[in-house]
């Protein structure tokens, strides 16, 4: 098993994607992090947290949970962080085995 933390960071000068060439002076805030988890498992599984939440108890928790994590959870990012990482095992020639299905 894996477990790993990354804390969040806010960049004072300078955006990795940008003209800087990945030079940045930012801060990195303990108070919020992502934690990831990762154990061998028969089945691909994402488990969706507090923010990608689809059923409220009524229409104003709906509202507030808008107002406090918008539209979207992280879902979205974590498929597309997968996808990716196997597209770039597949050009490396480390293929991931995609249909597997074992027993444990």
């Amino acid at each position: 098993m894996i477990q790993t933390r990354a804390y969040a960071r806010a960049g004072l000068i300078g955006n990795p994607s940008d003209g800087y060439f990945g030079k940045t002076i930012s801060f990195i805030i303990k108070n919020f992090s992502a934690t990831v988890t990762l154990y061998e498992s028969p089945r691909l599984t994402i488990l969706p947290q507090r923010s990608d939440r689809l059923e409220f108890a009524n229409f104003d928790e709906l509202l507030q949970d808008v107002q406090l994590h918008g539209y979207y959870g992280g879902i979205r990012l974590i498929k597309a962080a997968i996808k990716r990482f196997g597209d770039y095992c597949t050009k490396i020639g480390a293929p991931i085995n995609r249909n597997s299905r074992r027993n444990v």
